[in-house]
Formats: structure tokens, C-alpha cells, sequence
């Protein structure tokens, strides 16, 4: 995968677990998000195979951390943490063809259909899931920027940034426009709410919140590109698109010149 950094996230509607593997180097950050309100993150050893080249297997194993509430962690910093094995073995076949989406960093995205076991702790769980691969030049790994994936109940999907998206309708997907993609939530931290309209003259209407005031991971690390630091947050999020349910996951990266936690933030309101 020289000069790529591939993704692969993917949302289960029996198991309710949501989970993104992503590699810009030899190991790959591994995030798993249980129905339980249990999140995992570690990483392991594996080769992401190129989005849309056909049917490939994904095989890892790794001792991952193991959290119960909002977690925020910071590399090469000691945590308390209890250590959980975590392994993954599925097939993934693409679902539609690739498509890529403008912008100063292309990405290539295509749906997929993801079958296999998920293992976490003691726990083994079957999945029939869907989700988004993607490749990207490895030199935009750090840059800072908002996704959000999201696979429908009507089994649509939709891949969102703040400039393009794709959306996908039976076997049909294609690249459109994104207009005023909102984030609410912290500055330094995970998203709680998101909206937007996409598809230019007649834009579908998505919004979502996250499933969980529980869940949610943040992580911080030395910005490669310079002084400072990168911040990563993800958080399982429910959408919706004309009526139609959906479970996704929502990820934030920007750089920040240092490593100390944001403000309290206040406890959110009701429907939450």
C-alpha cells in the first residue's frame, strides 16, 4: 500500500457493532465500537486490501483498550486502561464501483459488503455488515478534515466531507456536491450532532446525532507535518436520510498546538 492510506469502516445492524480500520503505514489504528457501550482501540499488523479490486480478505489481531465512557488517549502516553484481544476476520467485496471524490487530497470510495467474526474480549460476534472502503495519498494522512459514513436501512449509503460526498442508491453511486455540512459539539472533541444537504438541485436532506452520550473516542498524537498536534475524534452516529434510519460513524482530524484536554463540556441536553 506504498503511499496510500486505506480505510475500511463498517456498520453491522444485528450486532449494532461499528468498526474502522485504518492504515497509513505498517500498522493499522483499529477502533471498535460495541451496541454495549464498550469501545475498543489498538493497533495491529495487517494489509488492507485496494477498495473496489474485487472480493479480499481481512485478517488482524491485536490487544486492544479498552473503555466504558468518552475516551481520549494520547501516543506514547501510559494508560490505565484494561487490555482486551481483539481480532477480525471477514471477507469484503465491493458493492458498486469506485468512485472518487474531488478535493486538494482525491479519495477513492466504494461500498462494500462485509461477512465474518468480530472478536472482542471473550465475546465472538457474527456479522453481516456494510460499509465505505477508501484510499487516499498517504501525504494527506494528517490533514485536517470531517467524514462521515453512513450505511441506510433501504441499504443507500452515503460517504460525506465538508466539500464532496458520494451517495450510493441501489447498485447506482455517484459523486455530488456537499452544501453547508454542520458539526455541532466541542471544538477539540467529538462531534455531537451533524446535518447537510447533498446532491446539488435536488439535495437529500441527512442528519444524525450520536447513539451514545457514553461513547466516544478521541485521540491525539505529534502532528507529522510540523510543531503541534493532531487530534482524531470518532463517534457511532444514527442518521437519517428522507425517513430512512441509519447507522454510521463520524470522524473529526485537525491540529492543535498541544496535547492538554479541552473544557468541560457541559451535559447535553434532552433528546440526548
Amino acid at each position: 500500500m506504498t503511499g496510500q492510506r486505506r480505510e475500511l469502516v463498517f456498520m453491522c445492524a444485528d450486532t449494532g457493532a461499528v468498526v474502522l480500520v485504518a492504515q497509513a503505514g505498517a500498522a493499522a489504528r483499529v477502533a471498535v465500537f460495541l451496541a454495549s457501550g464498550e469501545t475498543l482501540l489498538g493497533e495491529a499488523d495487517t494489509t488492507l486490501p485496494a477498495a473496489g479490486r474485487g472480493r479480499s480478505t481481512v485478517r488482524l489481531s491485536t490487544t486492544a483498550a479498552l473503555f466504558t465512557a468518552p475516551a481520549r488517549a494520547v501516543r506514547d502516553e501510559p494508560s490505565t486502561a484494561r487490555r482486551v484481544p481483539v481480532s477480525i476476520a471477514v471477507t469484503v467485496e465491493p458493492a458498486g464501483v469506485e468512485v472518487t471524490l474531488p478535493g486538494e487530497v482525491p479519495e477513492t470510495v466504494v461500498v462494500a459488503g462485509v461477512e465474518g467474526e468480530l472478536g472482542a474480549g471473550s465475546v465472538l460476534f457474527r456479522l453481516r455488515a456494510a460499509g465505505w472502503a477508501s484510499a487516499a495519498p498517504l501525504g494527506g494522512a494528517g490533514e485536517p478534515h470531517t467524514r462521515a459514513r453512513a450505511v441506510f436501512q433501504d441499504r443507500s449509503a452515503a460517504f460525506l466531507t465538508g466539500a464532496a460526498a458520494a451517495l450510493m442508491r441501489h447498485t447506482d453511486i455517484r459523486p455530488a456536491p456537499v452544501d453547508d455540512l454542520v458539526l455541532g459539539g466541542p471544538e477539540r472533541g467529538p462531534a455531537h450532532t451533524l446535518r447537510c444537504a447533498v446532491g446539488g438541485r435536488s439535495p437529500a436532506l441527512i442528519a444524525g446525532e450520536l447513539r451514545d452520550t457514553e461513547q466516544s473516542l478521541t485521540f491525539v498524537e505529534p502532528d507529522p507535518g510540523g510543531g503541534g498536534w493532531l487530534w482524531w475524534s470518532a463517534t457511532p452516529f444514527v442518521f437519517v436520510r428522507s425517513g430512512v434510519t441509519g447507522l454510521g460513524l463520524v470522524e473529526k482530524t485537525f491540529r492543535a498546538p498541544s496535547a492538554s484536554a479541552s473544557p468541560k463540556v457541559p451535559d447535553l441536553p434532552d433528546p440526548y
